[in-house]
């Protein structure tokens, strides 16, 4: 009985000197991936910057050469014959010259095509007061042709002691110099007037399309006065012929004076009318002295 006991007891304590020998075994040393891994991130990273900064070098040096390549072609271009300027065509030009124009502009020929400003040149011309807009367009190699669009005058207008030319809305176009001369009408705006320009446009465009009893070679003045009328002069008469209308109505009041016209004319009485006046509704005449109201 003791005996077996023992034996039991030896077998149940070398079982369990077996387990525990199992749980307390020591572990394995482990290698350290601390230090490896911090040595391959701070290897990869200081990669990755030196890449970068080899990239980054490359391609300043790519900028570079680029830069310097078309500095060099600039200079080719702009130096070379090939490209110099041997046609300069000037059209619609009536008033300005050529020869005042190409001065203006400051080109000629032999002038290199890429070495010149377009833009520069266009603002150059359009600061001469007769030139409304100019546009300059390049022909390469050697080709320039500069078309400008000049202010017509359409009056003769008086400021102080001095007569400029004025375009169809009254705008001083520039003075006029001895020796010049035109055909014009006479404007004359009274101080404090700054609405007349469409009236004295659309008068003109109504006698281009010869929608007045007139025509422009007959006035001999066009003047707008402080009361807000439009006065216009005719020759051909014995003193001439003075028509007057309201600056506000006057396309309303000019066909109906263009009635009473034609009736006058009809009589045989036109000649002897000092003012055709349209006021209102209405439309009245001044005879000249002698003939009688």
């Amino acid at each position: 009985m003791s005996t077996l006991t023992m034996n039991n007891q030896g077998r149940l304590g070398l079982g369990g000197k077996r387990g525990n020998s199992l749980r307390k075994r020591k572990p394995r040393p482990t290698r350290s991936l601390t230090y490896d891994g911090f040595s391959r991130s701070a290897f990869s990273g200081a990669g990755r910057m030196v890449v970068r900064l080899v990239m980054t070098m490359l391609a300043l040096s790519l900028v570079a050469v680029l830069g310097v390549g078309l500095l060099y072609g600039y200079r080719v271009l702009t130096s070379h014959p090939y490209f110099a300027l041997k046609e300069i065509h000037v059209t619609g030009n009536t008033r300005v010259s050529r020869g005042d124009i190409l001065k203006v502009a400051e080109v000629g020929l032999g002038m290199n095509s890429f070495e010149m400003n377009v833009d520069l040149v266009e603002r150059r011309i359009s600061d001469n007061p007769w030139v409304m807009s100019a546009t300059v367009r390049r022909e390469f190699p050697d080709k320039l042709r500069i078309a400008v669009v000049e202010r017509v005058p359409a009056f003769w207008l008086r400021q102080g002691d001095a007569m400029y030319f004025a375009d169809a809305r009254g705008r001083v176009i520039a003075p006029m110099h001895p020796g010049e001369f035109a055909s014009l009408p006479v404007l004359n705006v009274a101080e404090g007037v700054d609405d007349g320009g469409p009236v004295l446009s659309g008068l003109l465009k109504r006698m281009e399309e010869r929608g007045t009893p007139f025509t422009q070679a007959q006035v001999a003045w066009v003047r707008l006065t402080s009361a807000h009328d439009l006065e216009i002069h005719l020759d051909g008469q014995e003193a001439g012929l003075t028509l007057r209308l309201s600056m506000d109505r006057w396309e309303v009041q000019l066909e109906r004076l263009k009635v009473v016209w034609r009736d006058m004319m009809r009589r045989g009485e036109l000649k002897d009318a000092a003012i055709i006046a349209a006021s209102g509704d209405k439309v009245w005449i001044k005879k000249r002295p002698g003939q009688g109201a």
